[in-house]
Formats: structure tokens, C-alpha cells, sequence
């Protein structure tokens, strides 16, 4: 949840953002908490012929099919041979979607002051990272959902 509501020119300006960290490989990444349903363990995930590279498959989750999609790939980051843990249920524009993750670190607020640039002008990254976070020890890769998510950018 987004924390205090200055007004700037009558127009209501967010100060913090709410995050959920979680990790694929080695990467720190995160998304707005209000994008994330919930974090399941990674069930068996079922292949759909002739689907984008980008679709790992599908899950059954209490009845409902929900799209898998592999965002180590997207991002092409690399995730050594140890299989995700979890996936991150994210419901997106009355979508659901999963994500495999290794693993879910905290959810925590940040201020929109130290939420950096990105750096990368890789088109794989430039539209899908809204910035980096130093936190503790290590930077933490903020991504936007809604990019990541649409599917003519993925396919592009």
C-alpha cells in the first residue's frame, strides 16, 4: 500500500511503494504486493503444445487454469540447474498468471527517493524494470508487471 498522499498541483503523489522480494537464481527482483495474490509451492506444471517459448505451461490451482510464464527467460537471467520452489500468483487486469521463483524474501516499503534508474538500455529490460533498489547487502531489480505481463512485448 502506498504510504501518505502529498499533493502536488491538486494531483496526489505516492511517497512509498509496498514491495514483495523474491528471487529467481541469484537475482533480487520485485513487484508492487498489491500485484501478487498469493505464493503456492510449485506444483506440476502441465506443457502446452505450440505455446510461446516465454509459457512455461499451465497449473491447476483449487479449479482454476492459471497460465505459468517463465521470467527467467524474459529477463534472460540465469537460473543454474536448481528447480523453482514457488510460484508467485499474480493477478494482473482479472488475469491470473504464475511466475516459478526460488524463493520469497519479505515484503517491505520502499520511498520512491530511493528507487534508482535503471542503467540497462537493452530493450529486454528498458520497459520492464521501473527501477533498482539498494537494500541491506544487495540490489534489488523493481519490475513493472503490466510490461512484463503483456503479451505483444514478450512476444516481440
Amino acid at each position: 500500500m502506498s504510504q501518505g498522499w502529498p499533493r502536488e498541483g491538486g494531483i496526489a503523489v505516492e511517497k512509498s511503494v509496498e514491495l514483495l522480494e523474491f528471487k529467481i537464481g541469484n537475482q533480487s527482483l520485485a513487484f508492487d504486493v498489491d500485484a501478487v495474490e498469493m505464493v503456492i509451492e510449485a506444483p506440476e506444471t502441465t506443457v502446452v503444445p505450440g505455446a510461446p517459448d516465454f509459457v512455461k505451461g499451465v497449473i491447476n490451482l483449487r479449479g482454476r487454469i492459471v497460465t505459468v510464464i517463465d521470467l527467467a527467460s524474459i529477463l534472460a537471467l540465469d537460473i543454474g540447474e536448481r528447480p523453482p520452489d514457488q510460484i508467485l500468483v499474480l493477478k494482473v487486469d482479472g488475469e491470473e498468471l504464475g511466475i516459478p521463483v526460488h524463493g520469497v524474501d519479505e515484503v517491505f516499503t520502499v520511498d520512491i527517493s530511493e528507487i534508482g534508474t535503471p542503467v540497462s538500455r537493452s530493450e529486454r529490460y528498458l520497459n520492464k524494470v521501473k527501477g533498482i533498489i539498494k537494500r541491506k547487502d544487495r540490489l534489488i531489480l523493481y519490475l513493472d508487471v503490466n510490461k512484463i505481463l503483456n503479451m505483444d512485448e514478450k512476444e516481440g
